[in-house]
């Protein structure tokens, strides 16, 4: 940071450190809750496939629908259910309205999986989190709501309009 302040003087040191300091606590907290879901046999990925179809209709969903709530290509998507097929936590049919569609629906195992996960989930959360505390907590959310807002408005802006914001303010 130091040779930040000596290249830019007038760079917001503090709000870059901020910054860094949330990634840096993101990362390291996707790879703790990664490891939780390793020690069940399962990725975050899956644990999120599984726990899409154990809140859906009828436990029950296109594949294309899964994709787009994962945010993962219809390949990528094949390959998570092809996993989650083999170890019995998923079955493929025939979707009856549509005979070019599947449809995907969890089964008993898969179920009795989602919710192991979302067990160890939020075991490994809390373990992050419990040093806050309940009112600590609390604030937290209800800063990240705060910044999550901001967050989306800031990521719709074009690449054009977030250089604008990024130049320096003439006095």
């Amino acid at each position: 940071m130091e040779s930040w302040a000596r290249l830019v003087p007038d760079l917001d040191l503090e709000t870059m450190r901020t910054g860094l300091l949330l990634a840096r606590v993101t990362a390291l907290g996707h790879k703790h809750v990664e490891a939780a879901f390793a020690a069940v046999g399962l990725s975050a990925g899956e644990f999120d496939v599984l726990a899409s179809l154990l809140h859906a209709p009828d436990r029950t969903s296109k594949p294309s629908v899964l994709a787009r709530s994962g945010m993962l290509s219809p390949a990528g998507m094949t390959h998570r259910l092809d996993r989650l097929d083999r170890e019995g936590f998923v079955e493929r049919r025939p979707d009856p309205d549509d005979r070019r569609s599947m449809l995907v629906l969890l089964t008993e195992a898969g179920e009795a999986k989602a919710i192991e996960a979302a067990r160890v989930h939020v075991a490994a959360e809390a373990e992050l989190l419990d040093l806050l505390g309940a009112r600590g907590q609390s604030d937290l959310r209800r800063l990240l709501d705060t910044m999550l807002d901001t967050y989306a408005a800031v990521a719709a802006r074009t690449p054009a309009e977030l250089a604008r914001s990024a130049e320096p303010t003439q006095s």
